[in-house]
């Protein structure tokens, strides 16, 4: 039977924001909770404010599984591709099944919930256009401490937060086609000068 009441940590991640040059960064940070042992926080209207009718998902920087506080404090507009599995009618053009950022945190999870767990802290930065409320790319950085108390060196992966298909159905526009398999554009092939 699950605990009625799982502990709070969502005190221990903080979150900034800040302006440099021409861009605007959000960001959030803190040790990750084990996944089903700590209390989750979703807010639901938060996510659709945020989402509206864009097409896209109102993405958690540090997801609410890992017990991180869910509001706007801790989102960002993020391509669905990357947050989840890409519908299998998108995978050809997209040329994969997406879902970059989604298995980044499955990778955290297995680590948490391996016997013993592994302690995984975590910074998120999104980063924007100055003027724009979607995030065009996202960094992470992120430092495994195993379950011998060794510290690993910290690892940095960095994703493109590309527009959708979804986004752009949203907006009434049509995506074109990716490849000649799909009957789209003729494919060039790049000859080098001699």
């Amino acid at each position: 039977m699950a605990p009625t009441s799982l502990p709070d940590i969502s005190s221990r991640f903080t979150f900034r924001n800040w302006t440099q040059g021409g861009f605007f960064y959000k960001e959030a940070a803190g040790e990750l909770g084990v996944p089903g042992q700590v209390k989750k926080h979703r807010d639901e209207d938060a996510q659709d404010d945020l989402r509206g009718d864009s097409g896209e998902h109102a993405g958690h920087l540090i997801g609410i599984q890992f017990g991180a506080p869910g509001g706007v404090e801790n989102m960002g507009l993020q391509n669905p591709n990357m947050n989840t599995y890409a519908p299998r009618r998108l995978q050809e053009v997209l040329r994969g099944h997406g879902a970059s950022f989604y298995e980044l945190e499955m990778k955290w999870r297995k680590k948490l919930l391996q016997k013993p767990p592994s302690r995984i802290s975590v910074v998120v930065q999104d980063k924007y256009k100055v003027g724009e409320n979607r995030p065009f790319a996202r960094w992470v950085e992120w430092e495994e401490t195993t379950p011998d108390n060794k510290k690993q060196p910290p690892q940095v992966e960095r994703f493109g937060n590309f527009n959708s298909p979804q986004q752009m159905e949203a907006m009434g526009q049509s995506p074109g086609r990716a490849t000649n398999n799909g009957n789209g554009g003729t494919l060039l092939r790049f000859r080098p000068r001699r």
